[in-house]
């Protein structure tokens, strides 16, 4: 996942406007895909082999790219073309998801901000900084019970404030500079129309909104349930108010959302969704479906296990493409590759170090949903 930083904003919504846009997919083939694995844990499967690579879920980028591997409990990280770089980080909360980058001063561990943020199922919050500990990331927040699959980062006049995804407690739970929990109002980040039986997989924050990915759960394993059209992704405001849902069709156990990087071709600026149920791709405008990603033989691009869709820079992958993490047979192996327009090509190799400190910070707004709850 992306270094999730947002504007707080008051959001209008419009009364009576309708929540969805009419459902209508579209069959455009101009733009087709190239799929290339660049890091596995299985020789011979990609570029470079990593036996740390196991189950990889978020991304993160900065200067190079952070990979949470639920399958080790660790973070790994790749230069531009998979070149594994020096630093491993063990995370004591076991088996990390979600995943962000922390530009400001706030979740320290042991007195120092945390560069990284990594959520696991287990309920906790672990932060790493490499002042504090070069090998190891050190437990911020605990919540007992909760089952956390994704996290994003807020940012408000308040502070700012990282949100997860409960996929067991069926909510989004908040957590101050401090890695103290903060009580959102029992609307916030709520849609009524999802069931019951579903629940946030993930949270994703694009242009002032709070995108919830909600997958259906079965009771008895606590695991995510595939099948067409089993999946809800809800748009909220910046103060948690429900604003949108995007169409339903193509969704299955999605976990994934991301905006298409502009060299993506027709599907530029489109927000794209990952399906951990089907391994496809999904692309919607306005909230419309658009398809699939397609390959250069027309085929749906199909990735089994596939967690994060990140895009790629200039010098990480290209521009035009579009980093995925996956665990593949089963969750047992990992794959890690990009996705960029049929023919084209990525960045060379880089050798910068992972980043500590990324230079955008968005200006804050005065208004906050996480203040007087």
């Amino acid at each position: 996942m992306r270094s999730r930083i947002i504007t707080l904003c008051a959001v209008a919504v419009v009364m009576g406007a309708p929540l969805t846009a009419p459902a209508q997919a579209t069959t455009n083939t101009r733009t087709k895909f190239d799929v290339v694995n660049l890091v596995s844990d299985v020789s011979g499967k990609a570029a470079v082999t990593d036996p740390k690579l196991v189950n990889p879920w978020g991304l993160a980028m900065g200067k190079t790219l952070w990979v949470s591997n639920a399958g080790t409990g660790s973070a790994t990280v790749y230069s531009g073309e998979g070149r594994k770089q020096q630093t491993e980080v063990w995370i004591p909360g076991g088996a990390p998801t979600g995943q962000v980058v922390n530009p400001g001063e706030g979740f320290t561990v042991k007195g120092k901000p945390a560069t990284f943020l990594f959520a696991s199922p287990s309920g906790a919050i672990t932060g790493w900084n490499a002042e504090v500990d070069p090998k190891n990331a050190i437990i911020g927040a605990f919540t007992r019970g909760a089952d956390y699959k994704g996290l994003a980062l807020a940012e408000t006049d308040d502070g700012d404030f990282l949100l997860a995804a409960d996929f067991a407690g069926g909510r989004i739970d908040a957590f101050d500079e401090d890695f103290k929990r903060v009580r959102l109002s029992r609307s916030a980040f709520r849609d009524r129309t999802v069931p019951r039986t579903y629940s946030p997989f993930n949270v994703e924050v694009i242009n002032d909104s709070v995108y919830v990915a909600y997958a259906l759960r079965d009771a008895e394993t606590g695991k995510s349930v595939a099948g067409s059209g089993k999946g809800f992704v809800s748009r909220y405001n910046l103060e948690g108010r429900l604003t949108g849902r995007i169409s339903r069709l193509g969704l299955n156990a999605p976990w994934a959302i991301v905006k298409a990087p502009e060299g993506l071709g027709q599907y530029a600026d489109s927000l794209l969704v990952g399906n951990f149920g089907d391994g496809t791709i999904q692309a919607y405008r306005n909230n419309r479906h658009l398809g699939a990603l397609r390959d250069n033989n027309g085929r749906k691009i199909a990735l089994p296990g596939l967690w994060d869709l990140e895009p790629g820079t200039a010098a990480n992958g290209g521009a035009n493409s579009l980093w995925f993490s996956a665990g593949v047979d089963g969750g047992k192996h990992g794959l890690l590759g990009v996705i960029r327009p049929a023919g084209s090509r990525g960045s060379s190799p880089s050798t910068t170090s992972p980043t500590h400190n990324p230079t955008h910070r968005p200006t804050k707004s005065s208004q906050s949903p996480y203040g007087g709850y």
